[in-house]
């Protein structure tokens, strides 16, 4: 079932020769990792198809997808009839087919703490934000974070307050824009995540700086305030 999206030519920025490249994506509007992916095409200028795959919906899953991901998660992209799985491998794929714009700093230590941003968001962000404090309290009044959860989701805020302190992110888009807008927007969407990020006052100016960027507002889904 795709969402109408359509799909259209890489135009690379630097001019040279039209490559048509067809996209299809696979996820759900409301995934973070998925939101990521259609980021990252949103700054490409990239059209793309996109395809439900919800994982968590019995039947939501195309009948052939086990033969595009064999862990049955998401998201997962088709490129001219190549199969790509894994948010981390479909990012730089992406970055190496379309190089242009660049999403990944020319100076090698920018580049360096866009990757520790990146990774922060994969290990130490994403499971207490989301699963830890956005999905219990969302729609659910009065389920509140265990108090570890909330511990570790304020780590990861501070290291990651740190690190685009050190210029690993700025308010033009590169990979770690991508990453930690869309797990960001999902924390400040519940009252537990936004008292979170008010302890942070430089991510939280970032956060606040970039939230209603047209992309972020383009791939918003109706489960999220961002």
């Amino acid at each position: 079932m795709g969402l109408g999206l359509g799909s259209a030519p890489a135009r690379p920025a630097g001019g040279g020769a039209l490559r048509r490249v067809r996209i299809t994506l696979f996820g759900t509007p409301d995934s973070v990792y998925t939101r990521i992916i259609r980021l990252i095409l949103e700054f490409k200028n990239v059209g793309h198809d996109f395809v439900m795959a919800d994982i968590f919906d019995d039947g939501g899953l195309p009948d052939d997808y086990e033969r595009r991901h064999p862990f049955r998660r998401i998201p997962c992209i088709e490129i001219d009839g190549m199969v790509v799985y894994e948010t981390d491998a479909i990012a730089h794929y992406l970055e190496a087919l379309l190089p242009e714009p660049s999403l990944i700093p020319a100076d090698a230590r920018t580049a360096m703490r866009m990757r520790q941003i990146m990774r922060v968001v994969d290990n130490y962000a994403y499971r207490p934000l989301v699963w830890g404090i956005y999905v219990p309290q969302w729609g659910r009044d009065g389920t509140m974070p265990a108090q570890e959860t909330l511990t570790e989701a304020e780590t990861a805020l501070r290291a990651l307050q740190e690190l685009v302190g050190e210029g690993g992110v700025g308010l033009s888009p590169n990979l770690a824009w991508c990453y930690l807008a869309p797990v960001l927007a999902v924390a400040d969407s519940v009252a537990a995540g936004s008292e979170l990020i008010d302890r942070v006052p430089a991510l939280k100016e970032w956060w606040h700086c970039v939230r209603s960027a047209s992309a972020m507002v383009r791939t918003r889904s109706s489960e999220s305030r961002y």
